[in-house]
């Protein structure tokens, strides 16, 4: 599950330098395309049911404390406005990208050397061409088999979703393999 919270934010986050470029050249779209993008980055937060959603949610007629006490026109306070609420969900989406990526730090370290401890006994067969999902999840039940590694084979499956523990998987058995 935080294989796809972090996927998620991650492409969110690559719309990021387009959105910057619409600030910087005072593109007058620049605030209904930062609210799009702040509502469909909430959307996708709802759907994963992660508290970042309520902080995105956009309140019509919201000022920031931040903006300057004069009055600013009111396409210049939108843009402002935007800008700052950009910058808040840019920041909290980074925040929970270098979290999970702390946490798959540890299992990615785990899992490797889980995977160079198992490998020795049960040799990986190369994948087919599709379906790659089907192929990691038999790989990960056949590394079942060995019982000097069961113990750390029934932690990782403890541990971590099946779908965070097949992304890195993936990811490790493209380094070892090359495929």
């Amino acid at each position: 599950m935080q294989a796809i919270i972090r996927e998620t934010l991650a492409n969110a986050l690559l719309k990021m330098p387009a959105l910057v470029d619409t600030y910087q050249q005072r593109d007058p779209l620049f605030a209904a395309q930062a609210i799009h993008w702040l509502g469909e980055l909430e959307k996708a937060m709802q759907q994963l049911r992660l508290p970042l959603a309520a902080m995105l949610a956009v309140n019509d007629g919201y000022r920031d404390p931040l903006l300057p006490g004069e009055r600013l026109p009111s396409r210049k306070a939108q843009a402002a406005t935007a800008s700052l609420a950009l910058n808040h969900a840019q920041d909290e989406a980074r925040r929970l990208i270098a979290g999970i990526d702390a946490q798959f730090d540890l299992w990615r370290e785990k899992l490797a050397q889980f995977l160079a401890i198992a490998t020795q006994k049960t040799p990986i067969p190369l994948p087919p061409t599709e379906p790659r999902e089907a192929w990691l999840a038999t790989v990960w039940r056949q590394l079942d088999v060995n019982g000097d590694t069961q113990g750390m084979y029934r932690y990782l499956n403890a541990a971590m979703p099946a779908s965070d523990r097949l992304y890195l998987l993936n990811e490790l058995l493209t380094n070892l393999l090359g495929v």
